[in-house]
């Protein structure tokens, strides 16, 4: 994925409010004004910080995020600025004075320094992992700079705090993978002046440069806002029309998904994600019911920070939702198998009872978002407003979840009530739902009976296989990959297990084959997207159809132009069969180029050029031989895909990754997103999704890596290649090792064990099979 979390936006100190600072990958911020608040421990894997100056309120958390973790990093934080700001913070922050000079403190059992310095240049990048990152000049202060960061040729600007600046808008214009543009306005348009002073911008100034931007697709996001001036800043935005293209005022928790051109606000933090991973485990293990209803609720309070809640349960009969459990932590109550009068589904003429919103909720099998049960008009609370008049309790804020199970019926509903954040009622956020509705189905399944939670783990295991057999079935040529790559998976895992040398430390059991099975089965699951025609994409000019046969149809066009102009006598014979062999050398050249291969030289990339340029004749107009696209296909270099196709397929580990990790996985099976998600991933950092280095790889990625590449070698239907002999492989596999991709102790240790041959004997031809 390629997005940015904002970690602090405001542009002063304020309750509730960070300072700039973005965070563009799990170990890379952009300016460091609110780190420590956001990430909290997460902090801990920053590496990398790009500052844009040295204002304090962009830097305030640098010797927090290295000194509040000193004694577990084992990477040095890297600190990249122009001089002016480094010499900055040499002189008056790491200084001796005011914070230790980090830069002459090793880290703990390390000869590398815990803190480094990085001087940048304007307009050079810097690559870290795949990232690109530019500084560009700011007009602020000596030293400031703004940034052009790009991923896969996808990018996006960071204006650095600036006055107006023609540099943002030449890179824009210019600059085609840019698609987002994160912009200061610090003041109001009352204080323009003030923001011309002191090098910020306002709305009025920000519509005045706008007339410099030359395209209409960019999204624009602002920050950087002075708390104090808001409201009035937030209505100039507005009145001068700033924000385009989904474009919004920036705050604290908001994530930009450059690819997808998509914002959400606080996306799930990894400490969610292991609390939502602890409640799905929970849930699942407990058989006692009354102990599991109040568990439920408790956890799921717990996960959304609400006061209080209620659960009901759906009457054996259906007619009503009896009451269970409440939950009050301001009134310390905690009751269940509650007495209390059950709500009815229908009223007593006979009607449906529209007037509870449990009963709306359960009869609608929706999520209902409420901010004020006393200020809706849509449901009777009566109930709550006894309760609340009996205890002085105030009920505000209530989200109310349906709890469905696997057979698509409701067995109960859920309140929760009063959100908490600093000691103040706030409303639910579409995160809560989003994370509770996930939760609320794994609820829902804890109460059904041991046996339909054990036939649970069979259905996803036989669900896993059916979506992988169809991902397998959208390609003839791709057939089997992911049985095979399972196969290759297990056969290395339990020799492994078995191995008395090498891997005599490591040991497997029943689960952990079970979560390589799993994972193996789902690797793939992002080519579920893939277009058919790219991934059965034989040819270079293949479509819906091999598009070589309109090409020679145009040839043959030009074959009979020249055989008219020899019958009417305007060539001579000789000239016309020199002129035919010529057009059929050109075909055959082209028949041969489209067949794709491992290189094509440079000049065929010159000859096939000089072809492009003849034309035919069709209703009186010359026409190129080869269209634009055509010619950009055909010049491909290396196999049959263009750069963009490629970008699609190599997508698909992306997706995966996206769609496994909103899987909630109980705990036996908590690896199964890293070794399925990482088999692109290569030891030298160079692989994709994520870009992870050897140490972050771990050995069952390893063997998932492996399996990949090994099986996709020795494919016997793939359209771009023949069958490799074992041989061959094995030379490709080392030439892997010797550039740092893939394991080398791995591979040698498949290639001298007897699994070789079991797998080889099993899953390819006699022909292939060249090593003993």
């Amino acid at each position: 994925m390629n997005f940015i979390k904002i970690l602090g936006a405001s542009g002063s100190k304020a309750k509730g409010m960070g300072t700039t600072s973005f965070q563009i990958f799990k170990d890379i911020i952009v300016d460091a004004g609110n780190v420590i608040n956001s990430l909290g421990d997460e902090a801990l894997e920053i590496n990398h910080i790009f500052l844009t100056h040295s204002h304090s309120d962009h830097i305030s958390d640098l010797p927090f995020i290295i000194e509040s973790y000193f004694e577990k990093r084992k990477t040095p934080l890297t600190i990249y600025a122009l001089k002016e700001t480094i010499d900055i913070l040499r002189n008056h922050s790491f200084n001796d004075l005011v914070w230790p000079d980090f830069t002459k403190i090793k880290l703990i059992n390390s000869d590398q320094d815990s803190l480094i310095f990085k001087e940048i240049e304007i307009n050079k990048p810097i690559e870290i992992d795949d990232y690109k990152i530019k500084a560009i000049p700011a007009v602020h202060i000596k030293g400031a700079c703004g940034f052009v960061i790009t991923k896969n040729h996808q990018g996006f600007i960071i204006s650095g705090d600036t006055y107006k600046n023609p540099t943002l808008w030449e890179e824009i214009n210019k600059n085609k993978e840019i698609k987002a543009l994160l912009l200061e306005c610090s003041f109001p348009d009352k204080l323009t002046s003030l923001a011309k002073t002191t090098n910020h911008l306002s709305a009025e100034l920000i519509k005045e440069d706008l007339v410099n931007l030359k395209r209409d697709d960019i999204t624009i996001f602002l920050y950087h806002l002075k708390p104090l001036y808001t409201k009035d800043i937030k209505k100039d935005i507005k009145k001068n029309e700033i924000l385009k293209n989904g474009g919004k005022i920036l705050l604290e928790g908001d994530v930009i998904h450059i690819d997808k051109g998509t914002i959400e606000h606080n996306l799930i933090s990894e400490d969610k994600f292991q609390e939502i991973m602890k409640i799905n485990l929970a849930l699942s293990s407990e058989t006692n019911r009354d102990v599991l209803l109040d568990k439920i609720l408790a956890l799921l309070r717990k996960l959304t920070g609400s006061d209080a809640g209620t659960l009901y349960l759906k009457s054996k009969d259906g007619a009503k939702l009896d009451f269970k459990v409440i939950q009050n932590d301001s009134l310390k109550m905690n009751k269940n198998n509650l007495n209390w009068e059950p709500l009815s589904f229908s009223l007593e003429d006979g009607t449906i009872n529209n007037e509870m919103v449990a009963i709306v909720c359960a009869n609608e099998k929706r999520i209902i978002n409420i901010k004020d049960v006393y200020k809706t008009t849509k449901y009777i609370f009566k109930g709550t407003k006894d309760f609340d008049k009996k205890t002085g309790y105030r009920s505000k804020s209530m989200l109310v979840i349906p709890l469905i199970n696997h057979e698509d019926e409701v067995m109960g509903v859920l309140q929760l009530i009063n959100k908490m954040d600093n000691h103040k009622i706030v409303d639910f956020n579409k995160s809560d739902e989003k994370i509770i509705k996930s939760l609320a189905s794994q609820a829902a399944m804890s109460l059904t009976n041991t046996q339909l939670i054990l036939s649970l783990e069979e259905f996803l295991n036989a669900f896993v296989s059916t979506i992988a057999k169809a991902i397998d079935a959208k390609s003839p040529y791709t057939t089997d990959h992911i049985g095979k790559v399972e196969k290759i998976a297990l056969l290395l895992a339990k020799a492994i297990n078995d191995d008395k040398t090498i891997y005599k430390k490591i040991k497997y059991n029943d689960n952990d084959y079970k979560q390589i099975a799993l994972a193996a089965w789902m690797h793939d699951i992002g080519k579920i997207s893939m277009p058919d025609h790219i991934i059965d994409k034989a040819t270079k000019l293949e479509k819906i159809f091999d598009r070589i046969e309109l090409i020679e149809f145009r040839f043959e066009i030009i074959k009979k132009d020249v055989e008219i102009k020899y019958l009417k006598n305007e060539i001579s014979k000789e000239d016309y069969e020199k002129e035919i062999l010529n057009l059929n050398s050109h075909v055959e050249f082209l028949k041969a180029t489209n067949k794709g291969g491992e290189f094509m030289h440079d000049e065929d990339i010159l000859k096939l050029k000089e072809i492009a340029k003849l034309k035919y004749i069709k209703d009186g107009k010359e026409i190129p031989v080869l269209n634009e696209e055509e010619l950009y296909n055909l010049s491909i270099k290396k196999g049959t895909l263009t750069r963009e196709e490629i970008d699609i397929i190599r997508n698909h580990a992306h997706l995966s990754l996206e769609m496994i990790s909103t899987l909630p996985f109980p705990k036996k099976y908590k690896d199964v997103l890293n070794i399925a998600c990482n088999h692109h991933e290569k030891l030298n950092g160079k692989g994709y999704p994520r870009g992870l280095h050897a140490n972050q790889i771990t050995l069952e990625d390893r063997i998932m890596i492996f399996a990949d590449v090994f099986e996709a070698l020795t494919a016997s239907q793939r359209p771009y290649k023949d069958a490799m002999k074992l041989s061959q492989a094995y030379n490709i596999l080392n030439s892997l090792v010797d550039r740092g991709e893939i394991d080398k102790d791995l591979t040698e240790f498949f290639f001298n064990n007897e699994i070789l041959h079991k797998y080889a004997n099993e899953a390819l031809s006699p022909e292939q099979i060249d090593m003993k």
